[in-house]
């Protein structure tokens, strides 16, 4: 379905919307997939009708010597799209010659797009500095977690470093998990859409975001975030600088019919974006999501009855 809508619908809304939302996350829970599964799919994800959709594939610095026996299953048209998650250790250095040596294996057929770290609370601004300089190549995403005000901490301090670095540090938030207490509160997310959005800091999400709509699921028996409630909230955090309060609304809101996407823009409640403000935004703040699963949010948001034609006069 989705397909047909691109097709139709080019270079409007939902393209804009969608495009490279999902990062290929399938070596994580709950799929956890083994390393030669997991490529299959990716190198089966690219060549389809639907890889417009589709990010790169995330794996750890540390499994990336396991990625040269499947060089040729990609090539220049369909290469192997890496973001690389690395530790915040003693071991930043390894991990980066590793990421040299898999560009130097792939050559034209494999690509670094990003880097992704986990921040310790106390994570000293000379850290993240260094990590800067040393990838000056790719976007990072810097994971935050903690209560509010170690947030806000880690926030500031990436804040000040982006003023120093002709290279820009982004956030990442962790949106879910395969047990309840994993899922954030609609509130803590939208607290740091919200802080990111007020320091010009670009964000990307990941894990429990399966689901287009907010919902309850059984498998972890808590309601799992929406991504279109996510990117929704964050394009209208973005654009129309939206507090707190609203941009949680919009995360909590767990009834399809409120979203709504026409070729021009996309609208929630008496909001509204157009196709541009939407590419702006992500571009240049909502980046993507990992997922575990490519299909399954791709299906289940192709069946909703979001997508309407203009009206006529």
């Amino acid at each position: 379905m989705l397909t047909k809508v691109k097709a139709k619908w080019r270079e409007t809304a939902v393209s804009h919307f969608i495009t490279e939302l999902i990062d290929y996350a399938g070596l994580f829970p709950p799929a956890a997939l083994p390393l030669p599964e997991a490529i299959r799919n990716y190198s089966s994800y690219i060549s389809r009708s639907d890889s417009w959709m589709l990010g790169p594939f995330v794996i750890p610095a540390a499994r990336l010597n396991e990625l040269a026996e499947y060089k040729d299953r990609f090539n220049e048209q369909y290469p192997l799209r890496l973001s690389v998650i690395l530790t915040e250790s003693n071991e930043l250095q390894t991990q980066l010659r590793s990421i040299e040596q898999f560009l130097h294996t792939y050559q034209d057929v494999g690509s670094v797009d990003s880097i992704e770290i986990k921040l310790s609370h106390d994570v000293k601004p000379s850290f993240l500095e260094k990590l800067a300089k040393d990838t000056i190549d790719y976007p990072i995403y810097c994971e935050v977690s903690g209560t509010n005000e170690q947030i806000k901490a880690l926030l500031d301090t990436i804040k000040s470093v982006n003023h120093k670095s002709p290279k820009q540090i982004g956030v990442k938030m962790r949106m879910g998990g395969i047990k309840a207490d994993l899922f954030p509160s609609a509130e803590k997310a939208a607290f740091v859409i919200h802080e990111c959005q007020g320091r010009d800091l670009f964000i990307k999400f990941t894990a429990g975001l399966h689901h287009p709509i907010r919902q309850y699921r059984n498998e972890v028996e808590t309601k799992m975030h929406g991504f279109v409630n996510v990117f929704t909230a964050a394009l209208f955090a973005y654009n129309d600088s939206i507090d707190v309060k609203t941009i949680e609304t919009i995360l909590l809101d767990e009834d399809p019919s409120h979203f709504s996407f026409t070729p021009a823009g996309l609208s929630w409640g008496n909001m509204s974006v157009s196709s541009e403000e939407i590419n702006k935004a992500r571009s240049l703040f909502a980046h993507s999501y990992g997922s575990c699963s490519f299909d399954e949010p791709r299906e289940e948001l192709g069946n909703l009855s979001i997508f309407h034609e203009e009206e006529t006069e």
